[in-house]
């Protein structure tokens, strides 16, 4: 029952939010610049777009191959079917989570398993905020006085808060002292467990410069995309911008109350790329096409569900950090 209205509530989030988008806009300059796009240009971000998802997986294999040696075809397959799930089903169960749901079926270490998600989630993070603490220089003149200056202060400090906790043993046994306290399902003991695992990428400095390299290259990427779509649709917004623009928007559609990001998106992208000179209708169709060619790449990793039996249902059940 919850599970429902939380799907409803997103639902209607998302609903609302683009209503009100596009309420705001003139529907014939929406459908002019739809119609207008550059059909190549769509293909070939929708390209870029996928080798950015198979350097993705690549860097998982990189992460996993100290641990468990599943080859990379088999892991291309389960990084589609989680960004499927992502997309498709974004409220019953995770893509992460069923990722490593299927990965613990292949090596039956749920630490391993839940521990290489969460390093390959946190060094594209990483690179992300990088990036944008690196083009907030050059572009901190459009973001002044909008109060997304203090959301990237809360991004970094949050994000480095967390990555001290994580590396500096001294804070990380201080975190633990605490959670020691808490017996809610065994918690600390299994954060234990999953710690343990993930001390052994600290002991290997070559291959956290590795995976942040791969990082860099997924990231860029996936800007580089977004850049060639924005010419599709004949928006003249500088290349730079987009190294800031985008970690915000991502980091805004994260937030789990809309269904897949649908709302929150759009906003960031009509509020941020308008600043830049573009058109509110662009920036709104923007965000939209490269949902949709994130859906159609995405789809891929349904037929590879169905192929491999389509049961993930109980992955959050059967997943276990010991």
């Amino acid at each position: 029952m919850k599970k429902a209205i939380s799907v409803i509530i997103k639902i209607a989030v998302s609903g609302a939010i683009l209503y009100a988008l596009f309420s705001r806009m003139d529907p014939g300059a929406f459908w002019k610049t739809l119609r207008a796009v550059d059909l190549p240009l769509a293909v070939l971000s929708g390209f870029i777009f996928t080798f950015s998802q198979f350097v993705s997986t690549y860097r998982w294999s990189v992460i996993l191959k100290k641990d468990i040696g599943t080859s990379y075809l088999k892991l291309l397959s389960i990084y589609f079917i989680g960004m499927f799930f992502n997309n498709f089903l974004p409220t019953a169960v995770g893509g992460d989570v069923v990722k490593g749901y299927y990965l613990y079926r292949e090596s039956k270490r749920g630490d391993i398993s839940l521990a290489s998600i969460f390093m390959d989630r946190y060094v594209g993070f990483a690179a992300l905020i990088l990036m944008a603490a690196m083009a907030v220089i050059p572009g901190y003149a459009l973001i002044e006085g909008a109060g997304i200056g203090w959301l990237l202060v809360v991004l970094i400090g949050g994000f480095t808060a967390m990555s001290l906790v994580i590396w500096v043993g001294p804070l990380h046994s201080w975190v633990m002292a605490i959670l020691a306290k808490v017996h809610f399902y065994g918690i600390n003991r299994k954060i234990d467990t999953f710690y343990k695992v993930l001390m052994g990428y600290k002991r290997r400095p070559q291959l956290l410069v590795r995976i942040f390299i791969l990082s860099f290259v997924v990231q860029g990427s996936v800007i580089l995309g977004y850049f060639i779509l924005s010419r599709g649709l004949g928006m003249n917004v500088g290349f730079g911008y987009f190294f800031l623009f985008i970690p915000l928007t991502t980091t805004v559609s994260m937030l789990p109350v809309s269904v897949s990001g649908l709302g929150l998106r759009e906003s960031a992208f009509v509020f941020l790329f308008m600043k830049a000179g573009a058109r509110a209708e662009e920036a709104f169709t923007l965000s939209i096409l490269w949902f949709g060619i994130n859906a159609v790449v995405s789809m891929i990793g349904g037929v590879e569900y169905l192929r491999m039996g389509g049961k993930a249902g109980d992955a959050a059940a059967e997943i276990s950090p010991e």
